[in-house]
């Protein structure tokens, strides 16, 4: 009875022994997990972060109650931004692109996926109200970015977008830079660089970018430049820290589908709305004029009585609008350029702060298929990412190399740049070995040198004379080099020749060969008239 009852306290002890190693094993394991895995499902979720904040911004995601927004604070899936009087904010997304939003507005992120290894960067916005510049950042193959209105939604690509959404006035849009197209219920319209339209309203088929008049785009773009953040932000926006980095470099690697699906759907309540009532109707008196006129309706092929004034009275009266327009184009051409540069800089950095050396190549190489321009940029940047522990260090981008050396053999050690060279050491009592001449090979012997004979089937060559020698005078310091005597190299000019007199002897002023020395009588000395009369 006793030995069966230790029998079973033993077997008791074995199953809980093994079932604390089976545990021990399971929280090892948990803890060896990359530290990008475990905070990837935490991190999609926070899709950029605001860089720039002035006066009061708030954010509300879904039911939580609003929040007030900060420099640097994280902006998740479906948030909702407002803006109050004389407030503005620029976010920043994961992907390098921002979304700048002026005074009164209301926005909301609907939809956000990224990934750069798999080239894929899609982003939906919504507008309520204001105005706003969306600036592209991040190159990738499969790329598009779709800002939604009350009117239509517009698709954009590559691109600098500017536009107005207020409830007095027909929504207006310019494309900076890229390409886009803008769509509602009746019909839809392509747009190129310096393009804009205005749309009244969502039944309205879009106007063609031909018949928008300058001095209209001209003062809607001043409107909106005055109300946004100052372009000096997007130039020197601020650097992200590396707890940012890493998490969005996290994100930034998790795949497509999987970013859909562990996104918050945003629930399906009302846009938001803005605060109060927005001020810039008041300053777009000629897009007010133009809506009254029926002058956006798509479609039209003829221009009636009161539209012909109106358009030659706005171009009468604003002679250098078409000037202010193309003067936006090319600013939203330099901006769009340095906002690649520094969205795909910052992408590259996320990763390698977040990537194994293998996973680094694959998006090095997918980023240089997508942007080729910037191969330089990228290059550098992902040679610059750090070697984290676990992770290893990013393995250099392919390109030309230079041939690897061959190795030295065992009789011969190349010595290194602070060795000193190999010497050999001699037994004491054995003598130096006597110096032997390779076999078949003629005993050196000091003398003059025997010019060797020309190849077959070539002249042999001849010195071209010296011209000093075609007019009969020796050159200045003896003979040419190869007229010497043996053992003459190494005296003075004026003796390598015996036969010349020397340079002072031979009359020769030096500079001037050939020219004789014009002999002068000495100087004769003055006297004053004091020392004469004294004579």
């Amino acid at each position: 009875m006793v030995t069966r009852r230790r029998l079973l306290i033993s077997s008791t002890g074995l199953l809980i022994a093994s079932t604390g190693l089976l545990l021990c094993i399971a929280s090892v394991g948990h803890a060896a997990d990359p530290p990008a895995e475990r905070t990837a499902s935490v991190a999609v979720t926070e899709i950029g972060r605001s860089i720039f904040v002035a006066n009061d911004v708030d954010g509300q995601a879904g039911d939580a109650p609003a929040k007030r927004i900060s420099v640097n604070d994280d902006i998740v899936f479906g948030e909702d931004v407002t803006t109050g009087a004389d407030a503005k904010t620029v976010i920043e997304f994961r992907d390098g692109s921002t979304f700048e939003i002026g005074p009164d507005a209301a926005i909301r992120i609907d939809a956000f996926v990224f990934n750069p290894e798999e080239s894929t960067s899609h982003k939906t916005l919504s507008v309520t109200r204001g105005v706003f510049r969306y600036v592209s950042g991040y190159v990738a193959s499969d790329q598009e970015a779709r800002i939604a209105t009350a009117h239509g939604q517009l698709g954009i690509r590559g691109s600098i977008v500017a536009g107005i959404v207020d409830p007095e006035v027909p929504d207006f849009v310019f494309l900076g830079e890229g390409s886009a197209t803008f769509g509602n219920g009746a019909g839809n319209v392509a747009l190129q660089p310096g393009n804009a339209i205005a749309v009244p309203s969502a039944a309205t088929p879009p106007m063609s970018p031909a018949n928008m008049p300058p001095a209209v785009a001209a003062q809607a773009l001043q409107a909106i430049e005055k109300r946004l953040p100052p372009r000096s932000v997007l130039a020197n926006r601020p650097p992200a820290d590396e707890t940012w980095l890493k998490r969005a470099g996290a994100a930034n690697l998790v795949p497509a589908a999987e970013q859909q699906r562990l996104a918050t759907v945003a629930a399906s309540r009302p846009p938001p709305a803005a605060r109060g009532r927005s001020a810039i109707a008041a300053e777009l008196g000629l897009l007010a004029e133009g809506n009254r006129l029926n002058l956006f309706r798509g479609g039209q092929t003829s221009r009636s009585a009161e539209q012909a004034a109106f358009l030659d009275r706005t171009a009468h009266e604003n002679p250098t609008a078409a000037g202010t327009v193309r003067r936006f184009t090319d600013n939203a051409r330099s901006l769009h350029a340095a906002a690649m540069s520094a969205g795909t800089a910052a992408v590259i950095r996320g990763i390698g702060r977040a990537a194994t050396a293998e996973v680094m190549r694959r998006v090095t190489a997918a980023s240089l298929r997508a942007n080729p321009g910037a191969a330089a940029l990228i290059n550098r940047e992902a040679l610059r990412a750090p070697e984290q522990p676990g992770l290893g260090k990013p393995a250099a981008p392919a390109g030309p190399r230079m041939p690897a050396q061959p190795a030295a053999g065992p009789e011969f050690k190349r010595p290194g740049p602070h060795e000193p060279a190999p010497r050999t050491v001699r037994e004491p009592g054995r003598p130096e070995p006597a110096h032997r001449e390779p076999a078949g090979a003629a005993p050196f012997r000091a003398g003059p040198t025997t010019p060797s004979p020309a190849p077959a089937g070539k002249p042999p060559l001849v010195r071209r004379p010296n011209p000093f020698e075609r007019q009969g005078r020796p050159p200045v310091g003896g003979p040419p080099s190869g007229d010497r005597p043996p053992g003459a190299g190494n005296r003075p000019p004026d003796t390598a020749r015996p036969g010349f007199p020397p340079l002072h002897q031979r009359n020769i002023v030096p500079g001037f060969p050939g020219k004789p020395q014009e002999k002068r009588p000495p100087p004769k000395k003055k006297t004053d008239e004091r020392e004469q009369n004294q004579r």
